[in-house]
């Protein structure tokens, strides 16, 4: 009786046994390669939503690069418009003041010809000084040529005179002065040129 019950005992353990334990071993052996393969696709994947999240920042970079780049163009832009305004405005005041001027200098010269104007001349003489000091601030700058030589971007000459003390093209008289502010010119110099004189003849 009891070697019935010990066969069956084995018989069922034989049948508890796995028929093919190599099998098993190979399945076991690979899941961990699953494993790998998931983590390689899960990588891949990171890595991709990397890589476009790094474009994106790059586009961004690039915008907010350009977009530094435009305001600053803006800005100078409009200093630049600014200066100009600020530059045409005192251009046309003082444009504007320089038959003022002249006809300061006119009495200025015509007030020291007599000598009981001789108070008047001392107060034209501040005036005049006070306003050329006041309209040097800004930039205004006399031309009188008188002894240089003729340059017709700022002189315009209106005659000659023999001189064979000066050499020819040289001014030798400014009728009216000109002025400029830095290299914008208001009004050329009115001028009268040198000449040689002319030869005598011999006969």
């Amino acid at each position: 009786m009891e070697n019935s019950r010990t066969t069956k005992m084995e018989k069922e353990e034989k049948e508890s046994e796995p028929e093919n334990p190599e099998t098993e071993v190979e399945q076991e052996e690979g899941a961990p390669e699953e494993q790998d393969e998931e983590k390689k696709a899960s990588v891949t994947r990171l890595q991709s939503k990397l890589d476009d999240a790094y474009g994106k920042q790059d586009d961004l970079n690039g915008k907010y690069l350009r977009a530094v780049a435009d305001l600053e163009n803006v800005r100078k832009r409009s200093i630049r418009d600014r200066e100009d305004a600020v530059q045409r405005t005192r251009s046309q005041i003082i444009g504007d003041l320089l038959p003022v001027i002249d006809a300061f200098q006119l009495g200025f010269a015509e007030a020291k010809k007599n000598e009981e104007a001789a108070q008047f001349v001392e107060g034209f003489s501040m005036a005049m000084s006070l306003l050329e000091s006041t309209l040097s601030e800004y930039g205004l700058s006399v031309i009188d040529p008188k002894g240089e030589d003729f340059d017709a971007k700022f002189h315009e000459a209106i005659g000659y005179e023999e001189d064979a003390d000066q050499e020819e093209g040289i001014v030798i008289n400014t009728v009216r002065p000109g002025y400029r502010i830095g290299e914008q010119l208001l009004r050329p110099a009115t001028v009268i040129l040198a000449k040689a004189p002319a030869k005598e003849d011999s006969d």
